[in-house]
């Protein structure tokens, strides 16, 4: 049977357009700025350290920047002004990355609400329920908002315990006072004495508001298994760790891993859960391996076995975890014999030369460790990541004794457990 003519070459047509190679997308970020001192734009990862890590930086030529990468995965990050690199902080605004043109307008750092992303599907869906978070619960929860805020300006926020510690905080330049200040301070948060009877009120009411919030987030996560759910949980795992329902991380975690099972996210989420849910009083130590300054790899498990340990995660970059550190000296130097060790990990970056410096000056006399860029994800596993470290006191058996103690809280361990033992 003879093919028409026309179906012939249709047909030939196609077959050359299917075998010709399409250009592949890719992520192009085209950008305008409103404000001439802006000199860079930041793309912060969920999992960097502004202050630390190698953060892409976009610089801004004669108002804009561009941008252009083929991404393997879509990606969720921060954007931030250059000079937020050097304060620590700064505005900043979600934004959604996946291979796709994208247009940016931003404003100057006090309007940075009227900023506008064009382009990308996760854009859009983030857009989209942002202004329908806004509409269900904005005019709510303004004013109370505003009643918190003068409430803190005119200094009536905050309980008269609290309000003393803070004046004293203001007035102590040592560290290891200041530290007890800060624990005092806790101490008045968890009793809930840390607010005016106004202030809690108020509180209270912006919590109630923030529940219906959450539980507008939570159907959008469970009927939307994207980038920006991910996003959302991402956020509740880092910055509302202490109140987070871990059951419903879990359950997230699952849809969303399941919806994306090669996603760079689900290690770093399912390590931020783990963390949560094991780094507690009572339950075992997470084991790893890391290396000392010479490179040999060293198990946590294999050096504290069968003794009472103090694992201290800390950084030459961090000065409340250094004079900490320095608190236990006499401890270790007391019960190094009795069963009782201490290894440190530092997390340092790019490189070890700091750390060496430091130590060669500080003399301390255990073993320290080397967690280099986060190659290990130690600080993720602990649940410290996003800070400088923490200290952590673990039994003979392996379990978790305490979180951040202090030097009294460990020689009180200490003396009950090893006062009358012989020196081994």
């Amino acid at each position: 049977m003879k093919l028409p003519f026309k179906l012939i070459l249709l047909t030939l047509t196609i077959s050359l357009f299917n075998c010709t190679p399409e250009k592949a997308k890719m992520l192009e970020i085209d950008g305008t700025v409103l404000d001439p001192d802006i000199k860079s734009i930041l793309l912060v990862k969920p999992n960097q350290d502004l202050r630390l890590d190698s953060i892409l930086e976009i610089p801004v030529i004669n108002g804009r920047f561009n941008y252009e990468a083929k991404l393997e995965y879509p990606e969720a990050v921060t954007l931030m002004l250059g000079k937020a690199k050097q304060n620590g902080r700064g505005s900043f605004m979600p934004l959604f990355l996946e291979n796709d043109a994208i247009k940016l307008t931003i404003n100057k750092e006090e309007e940075f609400k009227n900023n506008t992303v064009e382009g990308g599907l996760f854009n859009s869906a983030y857009q989209s329920y942002k202004k329908n978070m806004e509409a269900k619960f904005f005019d709510e929860l303004l004013p109370i908002q505003d009643s918190l805020n003068a409430l803190w300006k005119s200094g009536e926020y905050h309980s008269k315990e609290m309000k003393v510690i803070m004046d004293q905080l203001k007035e102590k330049e040592d560290q290891d006072e200041r530290i007890v200040l800060y624990q005092a301070m806790d101490d008045l948060r968890e009793k809930g004495l840390d607010k005016s009877a106004k202030g809690q009120e108020l509180s209270d009411q912006r919590a109630a508001i923030h529940e219906k919030a959450k539980a507008f987030q939570q159907s959008y996560i469970e009927a939307n298994p994207n980038l920006v759910s991910y996003h959302f949980l991402l956020d509740d795992l880092r910055f509302q760790k202490e109140t987070i329902d871990i059951e419903m991380a879990e359950k997230n975690y699952e849809l969303l891993a399941q919806a994306n099972p090669d996603h760079p996210y689900n290690e770093i989420v399912l390590n931020m859960i783990n963390a949560i849910k094991n780094i507690k009083i009572g339950k075992p130590f997470i084991d790893f391996s890391a290396p000392d300054l010479k490179g040999n790899m060293i198990t946590l498990s294999n050096q504290i076995n069968g003794k009472i340990a103090l694992l201290d995660l800390w950084a030459t970059w961090c000065g409340p975890c250094i004079s900490k550190t320095r608190t236990m000296l006499p401890l270790y130097e007391e019960y190094k014999d009795k069963g009782f060790t201490i290894l440190g990990v530092a997390g340092e970056f790019k490189n070890t030369n700091r750390l060496i410096k430091f130590l060669e000056k500080e003399k301390w006399p255990w073993l320290n460790l080397v967690e280099l860029d986060r190659e290990n994800a130690i600080w993720q596993k602990y649940g410290v990541d996003g800070g400088g470290g923490g200290i952590f006191l673990i039994d003979e058996q392996g379990t978790i004794l305490a979180k951040d103690p202090t030097a009294e809280e460990v020689k009180e361990v200490l003396e009950n457990r090893l006062g009358n033992k012989d020196v081994i």
